[in-house]
């Protein structure tokens, strides 16, 4: 059987839950049916990501000192990507994991005869709060689909956000369960080490940007805090608003009970210390912290209507609205049941284990036609 050749679109590996989503297709995936390589953008930095790749035996290219500052940066992308696919065309499928500013990837792809071009959207809002960029990437929605000759999409919702009423595949934010699943020893081992044994543990797992809404995240805890003066705060994550939530919590009297952790390699082993996750984000696609959250058996407490519900997969998940004040999220957290509980069965059935989604994109791309 011919192995399939797929290049995979990211426009850098920091660490976020796209990145995460496509590293852990890579890792599921039977090397001897389907080889997947990787092309970024190159904002000057080197992210960990990047080495997973390597270790994984990954082939990744970057495009040189093309990063988008101004829109004028498209034509470097374009003459970058030119030349790229001149050398590189020998791929069955592109499969962008990007919004509608990095449609020329899909563009050059069909240039050099890539006849299967997949575009995946994973939110349901722009990264900028620019009303200029917002309303170029709108238009750049266009050129998107015009290119795509497939579209995907991490929930319903995300698929209508970016291509509008079009035929789009769900595919899955799927995880690894075997490694997410509960562990009740570590969770007493760690906790020990983070002397945490006796405390309410609040997480949040997610980059320090507007939209994971940090702000908001710490105004909660803190009425939290009011209640239950043992309850900590696990921030893990880094990101650009970092030092102004530190600034925040500073401010507040919050920073014996705050805990930033930055970049974790043991994400699945924090989530196993945690008592509540919290994520009260601004906007989301489908977020797959929240389904690893949940493959904890962690009560999980997310923003309503802006967070699709299609993340609702278990029990577990309370929405509530981002209207409410801090004060009516925490007694709502506190007034609820905090107890774990074993949700093998409910992901399993609802399709979100990383070998069901592999096996779904796998046989996608064996069985597409050119």
């Amino acid at each position: 059987m011919e192995k399939i050749k797929v290049l995979y679109f990211i426009d850098r590996m920091r660490h976020g839950g796209i990145q995460q989503f496509a590293v852990e297709v890579v890792k599921n995936m039977d090397k001897t049916k389907c080889e997947i390589d990787f092309l970024l953008l190159d904002d000057g930095k080197t992210y960990p990501l990047e080495n997973t790749l390597k270790e994984l035996g990954v082939k990744f290219y970057k495009l040189k000192d093309v990063w988008f500052r101004t829109p004028l940066d498209i034509l470097k992308q374009k003459k970058a990507l030119d030349q790229f696919f001149k050398e590189h065309h020998d791929y069955k499928v592109v499969h962008i994991h990007s919004s509608s500013k990095n449609f020329m990837v899909l563009k050059m792809a069909k240039k050099y005869g890539i006849k299967i071009r997949i575009a995946h959207s994973h939110n349901i809002g722009f990264q900028s709060k620019n009303k200029i960029k917002i309303l170029i990437g709108d238009m750049l929605k266009k050129p998107l689909k015009k290119y795509a000759t497939h579209y995907f999409a991490c929930s319903k919702l995300a698929g209508k956000w970016l291509f509008g009423n079009s035929d789009v595949k769900v595919i899955h934010n799927a995880v690894d369960y075997q490694k997410f699943k509960f562990n009740e020893n570590r969770r007493i081992q760690l906790r020990k080490e983070l002397e945490i044994e006796d405390k309410l543990v609040i997480g949040n797992v997610g980059r320090f940007t507007n939209q994971k809404n940090h702000t908001f995240l710490i105004d909660i805890f803190n009425e939290i805090h009011k209640k239950n003066e043992t309850a900590i705060l696990m921030l893990v994550g880094m990101g650009g608003k970092e030092q102004e939530i530190r600034d925040k919590v500073e401010k507040l009297g919050l920073k014996d009970a705050v805990r930033f952790m930055g970049f974790c390699n043991n994400t699945n082993e924090l989530f196993w210390c945690m008592d509540v996750f919290l994520l009260p984000s601004l906007y989301e696609g489908l977020p797959v912290v929240g389904v690893e959250a949940q493959c904890t058996g962690l009560p999980c407490f997310m923003s309503k209507n802006v967070i699709t519900d299609e993340v609702k997969i278990t029990e577990n998940v309370t929405f509530i609205e981002l209207e409410k004040s801090a004060k009516e999220w925490a007694e709502t957290i506190l007034n609820s049941n905090l107890s774990r509980r074993n949700t093998y069965e409910e992901l399993r059935n609802a399709g979100y284990f990383i070998e069901q989604t592999v096996e779904e994109l796998e046989r996608f791309y064996r069985e597409v036609k050119q």
